[in-house]
C-alpha cells in the first residue's frame, strides 16, 4: 500500500497537505513486469522529494528535521554537515514544521479551519553542532534514484 499527498493539499487550504507533503500526485510507470513510482509535487521539479528544517536545540546544538514525503522502508538516508558525512538520519513520528505552523498558527486556513496538521512517519532528525553552516541530505529510493536537498543554517 502506498499513500500519496493530494493535488488539493489540505482540502484546498494551501500548497501543502496535513503531513507537510506539498500538493501533488503519484506517477507510476510500468515497463513489462516492472513497476516504479515517484511523487510529483505540483509546480516543482521531479527531484523535489524532501524539505529540510533546522531549529535551535540547545546552546551547543541545532536540530535538523527532514520530511521525505514519498519515503518507505526501502529508502536510505545519508546526511552531511559542512560536507562531512555523518551517516543515516533517525526516523521519528511527528508533525511537519510548516504544516504545524500553517494549520495551528495565528492565520488558520480559511474557509476550512478543520484542516489540522497530522503526525507522520516520514520525518527524520539529527543533532548537529550549533556552529554548523550547511546541511546536505541524500535520500535514495527503493529504485536506486538519489534525491539531494541542501539547507543553510541561519545563525
Amino acid at each position: 500500500e502506498h499513500n500519496h499527498g493530494t493535488v488539493c493539499g489540505a482540502w484546498w487550504t494551501g500548497p501543502i497537505c496535513e503531513d507537510g507533503t506539498p500538493s501533488g500526485y503519484g506517477v507510476y510507470k510500468v515497463k513489462g513486469t516492472e513497476l516504479t513510482w515517484h511523487y510529483q509535487a505540483t509546480g516543482k521539479p521531479v527531484d523535489y522529494q524532501m524539505k529540510i528544517y533546522s531549529t535551535d536545540f540547545s546552546a551547543s546544538e541545532k536540530q535538523v528535521i527532514v520530511n521525505i514525503w514519498n519515503y518507505d522502508p526501502a529508502w536510505k538516508t545519508e546526511y552531511f554537515v559542512d560536507n562531512a558525512s555523518k551517516g543515516s538520519l533517525e526516523m521519528f513520528e511527528g508533525f511537519d514544521p510548516d504544516a504545524h505552523k500553517a494549520m495551528l498558527g495565528p492565520d488558520l486556513p480559511k474557509p476550512r479551519g478543520f484542516a489540522e496538521p497530522k503526525m507522520n512517519k516520514h520525518l527524520f532528525k539529527a543533532l548537529v553542532p550549533a556552529t554548523s553552516k550547511n546541511i546536505t541530505v541524500v535520500a535514495t529510493d527503493r529504485f536506486g534514484k538519489q534525491y539531494t536537498a541542501m539547507h543553510t543554517i541561519s545563525a
